[in-house]
């Protein structure tokens, strides 16, 4: 089968940073054609490829292609939307002038919405199924930067009407939590869809070796982005205030973002920060401390995100202000408290709550099942080979 997957913000090796569609290329190429279109433009360090690092990064079975973006330096801004709208522009002109190639699957991720409703105008033509892959769930994510729309139901929010119309072209579809999916579903409900988490890599995850310490302190450790979602300035107050009152305590930081300049304002010995670090070695880090924190703003729109699934994988306690149902369902696998977005005196009585209780019993067997990508991204493939017969 031949198979095209479409993914504007896909790393490429040897990139940090997980994705998902690298990981879904490689499984794919084991049995069948794959044709990976990304971006020229790295998101997480606003650089730009070359057509050589696409070529080391192809083989026999796995060809990448790089269209055009013109970049962004900030994450929110009008320079940001010209350079997704260049994408979106070459790959409509793709398609248009016969450069496509001729897939019988195209896995598209979600957002963007306008690459996705570009691919459903030219799949009858072409004679592809579609396949969108919920990612984040595009306008209602615009919350994390103004709270307030939280309050607006998505069907009148900006954009919501060209949102449904992106999952409305699917022939398939899957998304990294069943909060995503739902979204999707209520667009094009007769659609079959799977939910299949981000999940981890366990293989390398148990390679990496256990970070050496020298101090016998309870380490807290975050992992991931450091801008509007994410509630980091309460967990640096919060640890401080911890250190301050006697406890035993550490805070390790691995990430980076718009906030970080920030948040290094917290200087204090009992926080260390260490900016991006390579998958391994962030994981080193991660096993030899003891509580993972899940600090998202209660108004955030994320659901099992990235990070989620890399606690979930070191099965570590984890300190959480995230809200919703299904995070709740999730974070029952394992020890957990939570606490108040925003609130430095819930965060502190959550802390000392998880110290009484982070020995308490892990679900091990249901953990691996759900985030163990080499287990549950099967379901991915089996759709795609259903859909693609």
């Amino acid at each position: 089968m031949n198979i095209t997957i479409v993914a504007p913000y896909c790393s490429l090796p040897p990139e940090p940073h997980f994705n998902r569609f690298w990981y879904l290329a490689e499984l794919l190429s084991k049995s069948h054609n794959v044709v990976l279109i990304t971006s020229n433009f790295r998101h997480y360090d606003k650089s730009f490829r070359t057509s050589e690092q696409a070529a080391a990064a192809s083989n026999e079975r796995l060809k990448v292609v790089l269209l055009n973006e013109s970049g962004y330096q900030k994450n929110v801004s009008v320079a940001r939307l010209k350079s997704h709208h260049v994408f979106v522009r070459a790959l409509d002109q793709m398609l248009a002038q016969g450069d496509f190639g001729t897939p019988d699957i195209v896995y598209s991720a979600y957002p963007f919405i306008a690459s996705n409703i570009v691919l459903g105008k030219h799949k009858q033509r072409l004679g592809y199924r579609l396949i969108v892959d919920v990612q984040d769930i595009w306008p209602e994510s615009f919350s994390a930067v103004i709270p307030q729309l939280k309050k607006i139901p998505h069907r009148l929010l900006p954009f919501s009407s060209k949102a449904d119309r992106a999952y409305r072209y699917a022939d398939g579809l899957v998304a990294v939590s069943q909060t995503y999916l739902q979204r999707a579903l209520e667009a094009n409900p007769q659609a079959p869809g799977e939910v299949v988490y981000i999940g981890a890599d366990f293989d390398t995850l148990e390679k990496a070796p256990v970070h050496t310490f020298d101090n016998q302190k309870t380490r807290f450790f975050y992992l991931g982005t450091l801008s509007f979602s994410y509630d980091v300035e309460t967990v640096c107050k919060g640890i401080i205030q911890l250190a301050n009152e006697g406890e035993n305590v550490e805070l390790h930081i691995m990430g980076g973002g718009p906030d970080l300049e920030k948040l290094q304002n917290y200087t204090h010995e009992s926080i260390k920060f260490y900016g991006y670090l390579p998958y391994s070695e962030m994981m080193s880090v991660a096993k030899a401390c003891h509580i993972a924190i899940n600090p998202i703003h209660s108004y955030a729109p994320q659901s099992i995100t990235n990070k989620l699934s890399d606690y979930m994988a070191l099965q570590k306690p984890i300190l959480n202000s995230q809200v919703g149902e299904e995070t709740d369902e999730v974070l029952s696998l394992l020890p957990h408290a939570n606490y108040q977005s925003g609130n430095v005196d819930s965060f502190v009585a959550a802390a000392r709550n998880i110290l009484k209780h982070k020995d308490d019993p892990i679900q091990s067997d249901e953990i691996i099942k759900r985030f163990k990508r080499d287990v549950s991204y099967q379901k991915i493939i089996n759709l795609i080979e259903r859909l693609g017969v």
